[in-house]
């Protein structure tokens, strides 16, 4: 549930204060279920 939330960070440079949670973003980032699900939803908005 946090990583919609800390998705939104990335246009901001909070994200680079604080590089445990950059890690944790980029951990999620690289699980393959989360690329899926991503490119499902960006699929919905993707004529």
């Amino acid at each position: 549930m946090m990583m919609p939330t800390l998705l939104r960070l990335y246009s901001s440079a909070l994200l680079d204060e604080f590089p445990n949670l950059a890690a944790y973003v980029a951990h999620w980032e690289a699980r393959p279920a989360f690329q899926r699900a991503f490119a499902a939803q960006l699929a919905l908005f993707t004529p």
